[in-house]
């Protein structure tokens, strides 16, 4: 009995160690926006969507007043923050173009979709982009060209 009860009590602590380190705390989980714009096109209204899922990964930091110690404490990184763009231009089941937006983002960004004329603009604190939905192109300002790393691409 003694060696039942020892073999169940490892089992039941491994099981725990093991579960215990397979947790990743340096990555947020992905959270989603959707939003509905329209815009005019030859004087009719075209309704066209945009869906932002996003997806933030922590570094790790360290105290240097720690440096050269065994047990250090952690420092609040600034995020690398990675954003799928999805545009449904034409109203069916399937989104038509895709960006992949990233940006070495602070601890809590003010993002935010803003409708224009002719799309919409990407806000991320005082940087911006404007994605054209009529020509299916963005535009990033020149000072916030170091700012946005983006990857264009369009389903098939």
């Amino acid at each position: 009995m003694k060696k039942l009860f020892t073999i169940l009590s490892i089992a039941t602590l491994t099981a725990f160690a093991g579960y215990g380190q397979s947790q990743n705390s340096g990555v947020m989980k992905a959270t989603t926006q959707l939003n509905t714009f329209t815009v005019s096109e030859n004087g009719v209204e075209k309704e066209y969507s945009v869906k932002v899922m996003e997806r933030r990964k922590y570094g790790m930091k360290l105290n240097n007043k720690d440096k050269g110690m065994v047990n250090q404490d952690r420092k609040l990184a600034s995020p690398f923050v990675t954003k799928l763009v999805a545009i449904d231009s034409d109203s069916d089941a399937n989104y038509d173009e895709y960006m992949v937006l990233k940006y070495k983002g602070t601890e809590n960004n003010d993002f935010e979709l803003v409708q224009t004329d002719n799309g919409f603009d990407i806000n991320v604190d005082d940087k911006s982009m404007h994605y054209n939905v009529l020509e299916n192109n963005y535009l990033v300002n020149k000072k916030n060209k170091n700012f946005f790393i983006i990857e264009e691409f369009e389903s098939k």
